[in-house]
């Protein structure tokens, strides 16, 4: 169930807002709530993908939380221009795991 909040916007904003959302035969609440959802999930894609360059995360974990498979991940942190979190240890344990 949606809960009503209250926000400022700037004028300047909301009249732009307005302007699209008349053009576009949309309602601005449902339009609001959809830019919302859809700036959230690219702030909580931030802010997990920073806890994982900060090794609080494994890359398992910020799969399950984005729920993304591993391929994603990697297409994620390339357009994000970040790298793997390996280390030569990494390596080296991972080359004595028995085939």
């Amino acid at each position: 169930m949606a809960k009503p909040t209250t926000i400022r916007i700037p004028e300047d904003l909301l009249d732009e807002i307005d302007r699209f959302v008349q053009e576009s035969n949309l309602d601005r609440s449902t339009y609001l709530r959809e830019v919302l959802r859809k700036g959230f999930f690219l702030d909580k894609q931030d802010r997990i993908l920073l806890k994982y360059v900060r090794k609080e995360l494994s890359q398992m974990e910020v799969c399950k939380e984005l729920n993304w498979d591993p391929w994603e991940f990697l297409s994620q942190l390339k357009t994000r221009n970040l790298f793997l979190n390996i280390d030569l240890e990494d390596w080296l344990d991972a080359s004595e795991i028995p085939s």
